[in-house]
């Protein structure tokens, strides 16, 4: 029999050899492992996203390295618009289980648009942007600021909320309605969603009419009726916003016209209007003039004109075929070029968005690991993160990590990494009176 963990042989009091697991209990782990995997896909499989979550966060607590469970948590985050959380998903699987793992594809689908990373990067800025701008009582730029962010993320579950709260703000309960009933569509047991409703006065029986009569949604379609959504969306914020949360402000206010900017302009006018007529009375008779003289120019020349037509025509010919074959030849090598140019840049751009981006992500994700006491979990996110980029972040909660951990000895391993790589790091403080000890 082999252990779960490593793959040592157990020994017959039933630890194993290496590690010295308890294969009863890591058995039991693994198991209640997969049955939250199982009810998580079940979840999923109905729409009930926040549920799924749930139970897949649940999932990978008993077993880490629960390639299934962290791949469809992946794809259950990506599919509510938070691409940024799907892919750390699969970074992390990927690095678990490198060879035949589905998430490899994913990270590769999501790679192969540089601009859509781009778009992630800025989902996150721009929804912290509507979050400002609701909090400071700007609410026409929130409205505008979450309809640039649902036109290109329409399964954005957080943006849809932030709408509804603004909605039941102005008093707008019918639009209200609407985008939390887009969310249910969305995540059928969104709790936020819920909790909303029932703040509108709606009843428990007609939330679960509300629930019933969301069509389901498969994950690659479109919406059942995504058109006119929208359009109810665009509708609203076309319109005059600020009558809705100030009605007055609308109104332009009185300013006095002050006539002395226009003094400039109608001299202008007049300086032009008085060369125009004198151009008029003296240009056609300098006009005559030089036509005459023209006409006698050409009838000398048109003779030696008409012989060198015929010369040039031919040359003419001649180069133009030229140039054809020079145009189709350079054509071809700056095709060849542009394609090479274009295949560098696309992968220079998806190396380091994809990059910058997963690292930043992991260290956030390590440091609510930490705040959490998850200290196995960070120990390997950070990992995962020093992979990918060497920063102080990742080794200060590797550090702490190891500390929670109870390891001093790697904690002090990694405390050294960073003094030694990093000595203006906002961090130093800290470490060496860890160091010091």
């Amino acid at each position: 029999m082999e252990c779960l963990n490593c793959g040592a042989p157990v020994l017959d009091n039933g630890h194993c050899s290496a590690c010295g697991m308890n294969y009863e209990l890591l058995a039991k782990a693994y198991n209640t492992s997969n049955f939250y995997y199982n009810l998580g896909l079940d979840r999923a499989s109905v729409r009930d996203l926040t549920g799924a979550i749930d139970a897949l966060n649940l999932a990978l607590k008993y077993n880490k390295q629960n390639i299934n469970a962290r791949n469809l948590l992946g794809l259950v985050h990506y599919e509510m618009g938070e691409t940024v959380l799907g892919l750390t998903q699969w970074v992390i699987s990927s690095n678990y289980l490198p060879e035949g793992n589905i998430a490899t594809r994913y990270i590769q689908e999501v790679q192969s648009d540089p601009a859509k990373l781009d778009e992630a990067n800025q989902l996150a800025k721009q929804f912290n942007q509507s979050l400002l701008y609701a909090k400071q009582g700007t609410k026409d730029l929130a409205f505008l600021q979450l309809k640039r962010i649902l036109s290109a993320y329409p399964h954005f579950v957080k943006g849809y909320l932030l709408l509804a709260l603004l909605y039941m703000d102005n008093g707008n309960y019918d639009k209200a309605k609407k985008a939390l009933k887009r969310v249910l569509r969305i995540d059928k047991n969104n709790t936020l969603a819920v909790k909303y409703l029932k703040e509108m006065g709606i009843t428990p029986k007609d939330i679960i009419s509300l629930k019933e009569s969301s069509t389901r949604i498969d994950v690659d379609s479109g919406y059942v009726d995504e058109d006119q959504f929208k359009s109810d969306l665009e509708s609203f914020v076309e319109k005059s916003l600020a009558d809705i949360d100030n009605p007055e402000s609308s109104v332009t206010p009185y300013k006095e016209i002050n006539h002395n900017k226009f003094n400039l302009l109608y001299v202008s006018v007049g300086l032009i209007l008085g060369i125009f007529v004198c151009l008029l009375l003296v240009l056609p008779t300098k006009l005559n003039s030089a036509n005459k003289t023209n006409r006698e120019l050409q009838l000398t020349h048109s003779e030696e004109i008409s012989k060198k037509n015929v010369s040039i025509s031919n040359l003419e010919k001649q180069i133009e075929d030229l140039e054809k074959q020079i145009a189709a030849a350079e054509k071809e090598k700056n095709e060849e070029e542009d394609k090479k140019k274009e295949a560098d840049s696309a992968f220079d751009v998806i190396k380091k968005t994809i990059a910058g981006l997963t690292y930043e992500n992991l260290c956030v994700e390590a440091g609510s690991a930490v705040n959490e006491r998850r200290y196995t979990d960070a120990i390997d996110i950070c990992n995962a993160a020093l992979q990918i980029k060497q920063g102080e972040m990742a080794y200060y909660y590797l550090g702490k990590a190891y500390i929670g951990n109870q390891d001093e000895e790697k904690a002090k391993s990694a405390f050294v990494s960073l003094r030694d790589n990093y000595p203006e790091s906002t961090y130093m403080e800290e470490i060496m009176e860890y160091l010091s000890e």
